[in-house]
């Protein structure tokens, strides 16, 4: 509960989607801007496999479409780059 206080929002709500790992996988190939084929290569399985994964986890997440994903899927790589730089140990405050 407390570790869910200090992530950003849209960490939480990916939490909160209880992704399966394949769901997971495949977003985070998404957050690398892969296309399906290049997954599909990746995981072993069919572009279609991937598009089914994409598809649950839109639904899962509560979005509409991939407009709608593609830009979560923005939105959360600038939100981890941003962690990543607060976090940094120029940022720290005994760095």
């Amino acid at each position: 509960m407390l570790l869910r206080k200090s992530l950003p929002p849209l960490s939480v709500k990916v939490i909160n989607a209880e992704l399966t790992f394949k769901e997971q996988e495949v977003l985070s190939l998404c957050k690398k801007g892969l296309s399906c084929q290049e997954m599909a290569e990746i995981l072993f399985v069919s572009e279609d496999t991937i598009k089914t994964h994409r598809k649950r986890i839109v639904k899962k997440l509560g979005l509409y479409g991939k407009r709608e994903f593609r830009k979560f899927i923005m939105d959360l790589v600038v939100e981890e780059l941003m962690l990543q730089n607060n976090n940094s140990p120029q940022n720290h405050p005994l760095g």
